[in-house]
C-alpha cells in the first residue's frame, strides 16, 4: 500500500517532513502543490497523481489531522471488493457517530446539511455527503474528475466532497458507506466556514433547478 500526502503550500513544515520519511520508506511520498485553488483542486490532484503516477486502482481519500481512524481502512476495502465503486466513511448510519467534542454550531451544520442534501438531490443514496473519508475507484475517478473540475464552485471546500457523491450517484456507481466515528482534531481550526454557508447551498439549489428543468425530479 502507498501512502501519498497531498501537501497544499502547507506552511506547516509539512512537506519537508514527509520529504524526510519518504527517503527511508519507499511506499511514501508527497505532493507539493505551489498555489492554492481549493480543497477541491488538492483533492484532485492527489487522486490525478496516485491514479496516473502511482498506478493504483483504488484510493482511500482521508484527513492528515487523526480525525479519520486507519483502522477502518479494512472495512472500506472489503467493501469495495463486494463490489462498490465509491464508499463513504459515514457518521449518521448505525455504528458511526460524530465527534464528542464539537462546537453546537458545527454538530447542527452537519446534522442539518445531511437532511437538506439528500432532499434538495433527491437521492438518499448515501447518509453522509460531506464525509471525507472515502475510498475510491479509479473508474469513478476518471468518469467524474472530468466532469467537476469544469465548475470551479464545485471545487471549492466541502462543497466539493458534496458535488463528488452527487455526481458519482447520479452516474450509476455503486455506493456503500462504512460507520465511523468522527474525532475532532487535537490542533488547528477547521475549514468548515463561510463557504460551506454559501456555496454549498448555491450548489444544491442550482441542481434542483437543473433537475426540474430536465424534468427528472422526484416525487417525495
Amino acid at each position: 500500500m502507498a501512502i501519498l500526502v497531498a501537501d497544499d503550500n502547507s506552511p506547516d513544515g509539512t512537506a519537508q517532513l514527509v520529504a524526510a520519511f519518504a527517503k527511508r520508506r519507499k511506499n511514501i511520498h508527497i505532493l507539493v502543490r505551489t498555489k492554492k485553488e481549493g480543497l477541491g483542486a488538492a483533492y484532485l490532484a492527489g487522486m490525478h497523481h496516485a491514479f496516473r503516477q502511482l498506478k493504483t486502482d483504488i484510493v482511500l481519500v482521508m484527513d492528515a489531522d487523526l480525525s479519520h481512524n486507519p483502522n477502518y481502512i479494512p472495512a472500506f476495502l472489503r467493501k469495495v471488493e463486494d463490489g462498490c465503486d465509491f464508499v463513504v466513511g459515514s457518521r449518521y448510519i448505525r455504528g458511526g457517530d460524530i465527534a464528542k467534542g464539537w462546537a453546537l454550531h458545527r454538530k447542527l451544520l452537519s446534522v442539518f446539511g445531511n437532511i437538506v442534501v439528500p432532499f434538495m438531490l433527491g437521492t438518499h443514496a448515501l447518509s453522509d455527503w460531506s464525509s471525507g473519508y472515502r475510498a475510491i475507484h479509479k473508474r469513478v475517478f476518471h468518469k467524474i474528475a472530468p466532469v467537476i473540475s469544469k465548475n470551479k464552485r464545485e471545487l471549492r471546500g466541502y462543497t466539493f466532497n458534496i458535488a463528488f457523491a452527487y455526481h458519482t450517484v447520479i452516474s450509476g456507481f455503486r455506493v456503500g458507506e462504512v460507520p465511523i466515528k468522527f474525532v475532532d482534531r487535537s490542533s488547528g481550526r477547521s475549514k468548515l466556514g463561510l463557504e460551506y454557508l454559501f456555496h454549498t447551498p448555491v450548489f444544491l439549489i442550482r441542481t434542483r433547478l437543473n433537475m426540474l428543468v430536465n424534468g427528472i425530479l422526484k416525487i417525495w
